[in-house]
């Protein structure tokens, strides 16, 4: 099982003219059945994003995503998946707060590898980042 990370969905919903191509794959990957997870944080996270940059009509499509694909778990997001990344931090100071919970929720689920764009999860023990 993989995890899926934020900017996948970004990509994909707002057709990124360099990584629109590479995340729609890892979105056709869970389509055609690989197992996946990403969290109630990351739908958040996206949603604001959305918001803030006034594709509210997006928003609709992320949900259309994350409900169709079988293979797709989402996650909740606990305080304690938040308590552990205030405690990597101390670890990973580059890494944004929300990528230390998903961090901490790929640890707790004993997730060992993460689709993302984010180069800031390369320097993490123990997880291999992918995105092609």
């Amino acid at each position: 099982m993989k995890f899926l990370e934020t900017n996948v969905f970004l990509y994909v919903i707002t057709a990124h003219p360099h990584f629109g191509s590479a995340a729609k794959t890892v979105l056709q990957r869970i389509e055609e059945g690989e197992e996946a997870s990403t969290s109630s944080l990351v739908v958040a996270e996206v949603c604001a994003w959305l918001e803030y940059h006034k594709l509210d009509d997006k928003i609709g499509l992320l949900f259309k995503i994350l409900q169709s694909y079988l293979t797709l778990t989402v996650i909740e997001t606990t305080y304690e998946d938040e308590v552990k990344a205030k405690d990597l931090e101390s670890h990973y100071p580059k890494l944004e707060f929300f990528d230390r919970v998903y961090l901490a929720q790929m640890y707790r689920l004993k997730i060992s590898e993460i689709y993302s764009n984010d180069k800031g999860f390369d320097k993490v023990k123990n997880i291999k980042r992918l995105f092609d």
